[in-house]
């Protein structure tokens, strides 16, 4: 490289890197001004990320974050924080720098530095792709700020890293030109478990884009195959290394093994070719309505890119079967890194679609693809391939311009001018919308400030801190283990969140990815009914209160039950703080109903299968003694369906075609199934065969007792219903002790023979 090219490549790239901290400024000025006063969003995954990376900072160490899920904790791997970052920060804190309190501040402004070196990055790419200086620069910028990681700003924050991609294929770019040199592999290896540290999709993304050129040169370029292997050991080395770091440190065995949206999180067609945000994205709408645009599989590569790519493909086609040159199908004439990432990346973008696992005639594939399943956002690794094309589109263009200019047709040469100024108006639009959705979000600075949170006014009431083992928010929300969905509120989130990472005080909550599915379930439980035994207060480590935040909105007749247990201490707008004594919650209404029960059998006539019931109304109990699957819940038998689908698990007559009113179906389900627990749908005929139904979603259950958590419908007999169909859809299901009663009627029953023999209450055990 000659001095004067080298200085010519060094001013250009000083030159994107000025021009795009001005853009960056534009664009974010008001966040640049005062990072730490603006979320990008205050709710939602955004908050989570500056909750979770606020309370470890200032209250945790090592890898163990206890803001959530207590008295367990978490692996710092699965809450929505960054984990590298967090590290870092704490460091910082417990040497005397007040890292923590300006959370926001740091979130906010590195993705924003991302944003403005990101075109630095793709200068050097299109460089190394035969460019121009000046035409480089700009279309760097275009390629940069249109990125689809700038998306990401406003939900996870730790996607939004934009400069990570590109930094990833620029070492494989190196590799591929001086493969005998070490330095770019370890580089590639040490970044990616880097930004894995900020975020584990960026570790798979790199090493997954790796792979793909590995296959790529494997296959067109024999004289690279004696290094294929050094690609090999830096494609997977980062991968088994962050793996044997999770399997040494994550204790927790029971994290669900197939959480939702292999097939939903992926991209399409239109999520990568059209347009996805702005007013360009209102107009095509306009014109080809769409609902299939999945913000997870955001790649839009603009509608430049789109183009070329479609013409390309178009002139390649005819070329090939004119001159009948065959290999030029997967061999083009392009630069080396250039073809083979528009194959890596095209590999990965039809994994990014859900291809194999979406086609129903590969379900054996995704059954076994365990590892690939915990990647259930296959949509984000199509953001490779809007790096490649969008680099090839700018060669292409200006391949075209130097092609008409060697015709010696000047002005058809300029047609691409127009093309360049469309693309830049496309990345302006869509990047100054995003910018204008996070400059709103303004008020930030209150969230980590002690003086200005509800938990403050608890000297109002004579109380402190001290006092308390941890915050139980209510509307209550328990969110990450893909079968229970419980999403309390935006406010109790707020709340919540503001409040422990400001005191240190741990949640009784769950808002983390992946989460135990046992815990889960005990945590859930102290929302169930007064008939089942709270286990997770045998762990808690002492005796002292829950405080219960409470903010106004509604409450389901569950969390209600649990504030009368409660004792107010401090009410303002925001929230009220309740004091809620561990007795309170540990006390059940077993020793009455036992001693009810005692009282009432001998007066209750004993009906078919053993039953009692303490109205004349008619009752049903399935207890599916003989079904071929024998891990039943209270008996040996239990109804199983391995297939998705539904299930049947009653069909027939009403119990007493007589009765009419308000009544419920219930059911059993086991809890620590490999799915999550689907929906249970009761439908009532009449005569005619019409049906009224009515559905409820299994992830809203909050009665668990041991392994099991039961589901229930409530439903209206009406003088006209003839038959009722009570049906279940999931996959993996295991279900026992169907009970379908009026909601006014108790059911009593005796499983079980000589010491074994146990009464039950409306499939509730009264006795050991």
């Amino acid at each position: 490289m000659s001095p004067t090219f080298r200085n010519a490549h060094r001013l250009g790239m000083a030159g994107v890197a000025l021009v795009a901290a001005l853009l960056t400024a534009v664009l974010f000025w008001p966040i640049l001004v005062n990072p730490n006063d603006y979320f990008f969003k205050d709710g939602g995954d955004a908050l989570q990320s500056y909750f979770a990376t606020a309370f470890y900072t200032m209250h945790d160490v090592g890898n163990r974050f206890t803001g959530m899920n207590y008295p367990y904790g978490e692996h710092f791997n699965y809450p929505n924080l960054q984990p590298l970052l967090a590290t870092i920060m704490g460091f910082l804190q417990r040497h005397g720098v007040p890292t923590g309190r300006y959370t926001v501040a740091i979130t906010n402004l590195l993705p924003l530095v991302s944003v403005a070196f990101t075109p630095v990055v793709m200068y050097a790419i299109l460089r190394r792709t035969r460019l121009p200086v000046l035409y480089a620069a700009v279309l760097a910028l275009l390629i940069g700020f249109m990125s689809p990681q700038i998306l990401r700003l406003d939900g996870h924050i730790s996607l939004s890293y934009a400069c990570f991609v590109p930094l990833l294929w620029y070492c494989i770019i190196r590799m591929q030109e001086a493969p005998r040199q070490w330095r770019w592999y370890v580089l590639f290896g040490v970044g990616t478990l880097l930004m894995g540290g900020m975020m584990l999709y960026f570790l798979a993304c790199g090493c997954f884009f790796l792979m793909g050129h590995i296959a790529v040169l494997a296959w067109q370029q024999p004289r690279m195959r004696p290094w294929l292997g050094r690609m090999v050991l830096a494609a997977l080395l980062p991968l088994l290394l962050f793996r044997g770091y999770i399997w040494a440190t994550d204790h927790v065995a029971d994290r669900p093994p197939n959480p939702y949206g292999l097939t939903v999180y992926i991209s399409n067609t239109q999520s990568v070719f059209t347009p996805v945000l702005g007013p360009l994205h209102d107009w095509w709408q306009a014109h080809w309505p769409s609902d299939e645009y999945n913000d997870e599989g955001f790649a839009y590569v603009g509608l430049v890119s789109t183009l070329t790519l479609a013409v390309s493909v178009v002139l390649g086609l005819v070329a090939v079967v004119r001159r009948r040159q065959w290999q030029r199908l997967w061999r083009p004439a392009l630069p080396l890194h250039l073809r083979t990432g528009l194959w890596a990346a095209s590999l990965l973008l039809l994994l990014a679609f859900g291809m194999p696992f979406k086609w129903e005639w590969f379900a054996w594939v995704t059954d076994h693809a365990g590892p690939v399943k915990q990647f259930r956002s296959l949509g984000r690794f199509a953001w490779p391939f809007y790096y490649v094309a969008t680099t090839y589109t700018a060669y292409c263009l200006y391949r075209m311009w130097r092609y008409l200019r060697r015709q010696r047709v000047p002005a058809l040469a300029w047609v691409g001018l127009p093309l360049l100024l469309f693309w830049a108006t496309e990345a302006w639009l869509q990047v100054s919308t995003k910018a204008d959705q996070v400059t709103v979000g303004t008020g930030a600075s209150t969230f980590l400030d002690p003086a200005t949170g509800v938990v403050s006014r608890l000297s109002w009431a004579g109380r402190q801190l001290s006092d308390f083992q941890a915050i139980l928010p209510v509307p209550y929300y328990n969110m990450g283990t893909d079968k229970f969905d419980l999403s309390g509120s935006s406010n109790s989130i707020y709340q919540g969140d503001k409040a422990a990472a400001t005191t240190g005080l741990p949640l009784l909550a769950t808002y983390v990815s992946r989460a135990s599915v046992g815990q889960a379930m005990q945590h859930i439980q102290l929302f169930s009914s007064d008939m089942v035994p709270k286990e997770l207060l045998a762990h808690f480590p002492n005796d002292k209160p829950i405080l219960l935040l409470v903010t106004p909105d509604y409450y389901t007749e569950a969390e209600q039950r649990l504030i009368k247990l409660g004792h107010l201490l401090v009410e303002t707008p925001e929230a009220s703080l309740y004091e809620l004594p561990i007795a309170a919650l540990a006390a059940t209404a077993l020793p009455r109903a036992r001693i009810l029960a005692d009282s009432l059998l001998p007066t209750l006539p004993v009906r078919a299968g053993g039953l009692r019931a303490t109205t004349p109304a008619g009752v049903l109990v399935q207890s599916f003694d003989q079904a071929p699957d024998r891990r039943g819940r209270l008996g040996a038998g239990a109804y199983y369906q391995a297939a998705d689908g539904f299930s049947t698990l009653y069909d027939g007559p009403v119990p007493a075609p007589a009765d009419t009113g308000r009544y419920e179906a219930s059911v059993w389900m086991n809890g620590k199934s490999d799915y999550g627990y689907g929906n249970m749908q009761v439908k009532a005929y009449n005569a005619k065969g019409e049906a009224t139904a009515t559905v409820v979603d299994g992830r809203k259950a909050t009665e668990v007792l041991g392994n099991w958590v039961r589901i229930i419908v409530p439903f209206r007999v009406t003088p006209e219903v003839v038959r009722i169909e009570v049906i279940y859809q999931n996959r993996d299901l295991l279900a026992d002790d169907l009970l379908i009663r009026p909601v006014n009627t108790d059911v009593y029953y005796y499983v079980g023979t000589g010491s074994h023999r146990r009464l039950i209450k409306n499939t509730y055990p009264l006795t050991p």
